[in-house]
């Protein structure tokens, strides 16, 4: 009986060892993003990279308040240009229409 419970003991802590040793060496994934803001002040130029320009993380909106278009997009770090972007925005799957876009803004403002 004492041998068991030895035992357990032993295969517990080899097992927290285990876990422990195990999260010490993952590195903790962190999430980097990209910010474009709008520049045009017209609904129909939404897909299109070229109306966007790259800026750094806004701790504001930069632009007036408002909820007709996007003012600042947040997406993944690997849609660095503008032609990325393009192609990112013209994805119909991701954004179906235009408003799509808009509701994914992390700012947003008035059409012109």
């Amino acid at each position: 009986m004492n041998l068991k419970k030895m035992s357990l003991g032993l295969v517990a802590l080899v097992g927290f060892g285990l876990l422990i040793t195990m999260n010490a060496f993952t590195s903790i994934s962190k999430q980097n993003f990209t910010y474009w803001q709008y520049e045009s002040g017209r609904i129909s130029d939404i897909r299109e990279g070229a109306s966007y320009s790259p800026i750094a993380a806004p701790s504001v909106a930069p632009c007036e308040n408002g909820t007709d278009l996007p003012c600042v997009l947040k997406v993944d770090a690997s849609i660095d240009t503008q032609d990325k972007l393009n192609t990112y925005l013209h994805d119909t799957a991701t954004f179906p229409t235009a408003s799509d876009i808009t509701n994914t803004a992390m700012y947003k403002k008035e059409a012109e």
